[in-house]
């Protein structure tokens, strides 16, 4: 597999996306039935973090094919199949400190298998916050190659926050993102905002 692009990211209300820069599709939290990432429609899907604000740590590398093997070490890995009208898409969240992360469409407009995989959920839930990219416990690799639309593939789901969110209804039109409306709201991790 091609060296990913790795940088820090800025994420805030436990998600961060993929998005096509051509999509309408409203961008809402869903973590979908495997409870890391939501498809909300052509040209747009939701990556769920334990961390509720700050940074984690993204990394991502466009193929020409699907990756020779699963990787070893990571907590949570699916498979999803993406569209991407326009041919391009990428990562969709806020600040980052480090390169700017490549295009994932290493194609043309179509579909995609998209790889998603997190390590340190727990960890980011057990600080909620993380300030600094040099405080980062979260960590993400994306991996995108032409695809055909075939369905989702678990492969592994080993972190609490994965349970949690699998048991929750997928629909993203119930769990909007927090609003921060000065009151204290929770989140679908069950996160406390102040």
């Amino acid at each position: 597999m091609p060296e990913p692009v790795t940088t820090a990211l800025s994420v805030s209300d436990g998600q961060f996306y993929l998005v096509d820069p051509s999509t309408r599709v409203p961008l809402l939290y869903s973590a979908g039935s495997n409870g890391l990432v939501g498809i909300l429609g052509d040209g747009a899907a939701c990556i769920c973090t334990g961390t509720l604000d700050g940074f984690v740590q993204v990394a991502v590398a466009p193929r020409q094919g699907p990756p020779p093997s699963l990787l070893p070490g990571w907590d949570e890995v699916v498979d999803i199949a993406f569209h991407a009208p326009s041919g391009r898409f990428g990562v969709h969240g806020g600040a980052i400190e480090g390169p700017q992360l490549p295009n994932l469409a290493d194609a043309d407009p179509g579909p995609y298998r998209v790889r998603v995989h997190a390590r340190g959920r727990d960890a980011g839930l057990g600080v909620e916050t993380v300030r600094s990219a040099s405080d980062i416990v979260e960590e993400y690799l994306i991996v995108a190659w032409p695809g055909n639309g075939d369905p989702e593939v678990v492969h592994q789901t080993r972190d609490a926050a994965g349970d949690h969110l699998r048991a929750l209804p997928p629909d993203p039109t119930g769990m909007p993102p927090l609003m921060d409306t000065g009151g204290a709201q929770a989140d679908p991790m069950g996160r406390k905002r102040p």
